[in-house]
């Protein structure tokens, strides 16, 4: 990688008297691309003493979150939905700072609208009472298989994200002790079969199935 393609070559953190930054000569790692992974492994990274260069091939950092301007319009090159801002704040604790200080997340309402080919437009809100409204309003019929899958998805993340999403699968025994809970959960089952099992509306299915395009 020459540096016409690398246009960012710096330092993970770019403020080397930061506190809670070690400034040890310890060993260095080298990361490719600053996309959030990119950045978080950095800042981790540093925090823990090493010296850190992040490589990064665009003019800027973001991956997912870089923007592109064109004749004073600005895009996204990516979804950029914030689900979890516990996590950043985590980064900005690791190097003795408050994310507040430096970001101010705004929540939207709605979060997010889809627009569907025949012309149905559903409105998507993070506050759950008014999601829960608008499917009344928008899908009577659906309400009670809504209100189904909405009380699994919390059990499915009580089980995959809270307790182990920061749990390491380093052997083939870590993933099969998980089995029971995973066919408790349903989990061999794809997200759309899952959503198909509590409503029949494909405006619907599709609303609360599509996420994984995300990821």
């Amino acid at each position: 990688m020459n540096r016409s393609t690398a246009a960012l070559v710096a330092d993970a953190v770019s403020e080397p008297g930061s506190p809670g930054l070690p400034q040890s000569a310890g060993p260095h790692a080298v990361i490719i691309g600053s996309g959030f992974g990119g950045l978080a492994a950095a800042i981790r990274l540093r925090a823990r003493g090493y010296r850190v260069t992040l490589l990064e091939r665009r003019d800027a950092a973001g991956g997912r979150a870089y923007v592109m301007r064109d004749q004073g319009f600005v895009f996204d090159s990516g979804p950029t939905i914030i689900t979890a801002p516990f996590l950043f704040e985590e980064l900005w604790q690791l190097v003795g700072r408050r994310m507040a200080d430096d970001v101010t997340l705004r929540a939207l309402a709605p979060a997010y609208e889809l627009r569907f080919s025949d012309g149905f437009r559903l409105a998507c809100f993070a506050d759950a009472p008014r999601m829960r409204a608008e499917i009344a309003s928008r899908f009577p019929q659906e309400l009670a298989g809504f209100d189904g899958f909405m009380r699994q998805s919390a059990d499915i993340c009580a089980v995959a994200f809270e307790q182990l999403g920061h749990q390491p699968f380093d052997s083939l025994w870590d993933m099969l002790r998980q089995v029971p809970s995973i066919l408790r959960l349903r989990g061999h089952r794809s997200l759309h079969g899952l959503v198909a099992s509590h409503v029949s509306d494909p405006h619907l299915r599709f609303a609360l199935s599509f996420h994984p395009l995300f990821v």
